[in-house]
């Protein structure tokens, strides 16, 4: 079961700005990876307190769908026997 993915955005307290993002993806695994550096700033905070933080997480493929086990069941060969 895929896990939900929430990207972190800017709140009235703290501004998020993307620095990099590198998406990999891998064939063998079925999913991407992703490696996200942000700074966050604190839009509160009189100096304006900036962090900056590195995120690495993974976003499955979607399924393809299954149309060769449909494919396979529809093209059933007729078997004739004869009783002659």
């Amino acid at each position: 079961m895929a896990k939900p993915t929430n990207e972190l955005k800017s709140t009235s307290f703290t501004e998020v700005i993307e620095l990099e993002r590198i998406v990999t993806p891998d064939e063998e695994k079925r999913v991407d990876h992703i490696f996200v550096r942000r700074k966050k700033i604190c839009t509160r905070h009189p100096e304006g307190f900036a962090t900056e933080e590195i995120a690495r997480f993974d976003i499955a493929w979607p399924e393809e769908p299954k149309d060769e086990l449909k494919a396979s069941t529809e093209e059933k060969e007729e078997i004739k026997i004869n009783t002659d």
